[in-house]
């Protein structure tokens, strides 16, 4: 009937046991790397004014500070902040806490290393992304910025939930 042009597919169905290694991975996730987090894509608009909240309740809304918005003034930016949304895995009161600003559209996927126990900026100056303070330390899994396959004004963010898993969340961070 099909000859030639005809794609057989087929899957196995595997049961696994409570003790199989292979959920290893799953199971054993450090404590360091299932600390409760939260983090919040931020968009700079950039301008020569002093650096000022886009909306003041969407920034209250979305979980931000004061001490976010001096943390960022200190760092020189000038322009209008948009808060974007924000993110969380474990339950208040968070160990670690990221902010991510971004002023344009990305040219290539970025990963930005988690925080460990600690607060980190990341904000992008030109194509580079720099973090505040520098010495934070960090875990091995990552935030990873990439461009929307389907929409190129668009930046996608995906939260790791813990190295090398495909397990995370996130979407649609930043339109351009």
């Amino acid at each position: 009937m099909c000859e030639d042009s005809c794609i057989e597919n087929s899957f196995t169905i595997e049961e696994f046991q409570k003790d199989d290694p292979r959920l290893k991975e799953f199971l054993e996730i450090s404590e360091e790397e299932n600390q409760p987090s939260f983090y919040a894509p931020i968009q700079l608009l950039p301008g020569a004014d002093e650096l000022e909240i886009e909306d003041v309740g969407l920034w209250i809304q979305f979980h931000l500070t004061t001490d976010d918005f001096n943390h960022l003034q200190s760092l020189g930016l000038k322009g209008k902040l948009r808060a974007i949304g924000y993110g969380a895995s474990g339950n208040a009161p968070y160990r670690a806490r990221t902010l991510i600003v971004a002023q344009h559209q990305i040219t290539e996927s970025v990963d930005l290393p988690q925080p460990d126990d600690c607060e980190v900026i990341y904000y992008q100056v030109g194509d580079e992304w720099r973090k505040f303070p520098a010495d934070a330390p960090t875990l091995k899994k990552r935030f990873r910025l990439s461009i929307d396959r389907a929409n190129k004004n668009r930046t996608n963010m995906w939260a790791e939930a813990y190295f090398g898993s495909n397990a995370g969340g996130g979407g649609g961070a930043f339109n351009w």
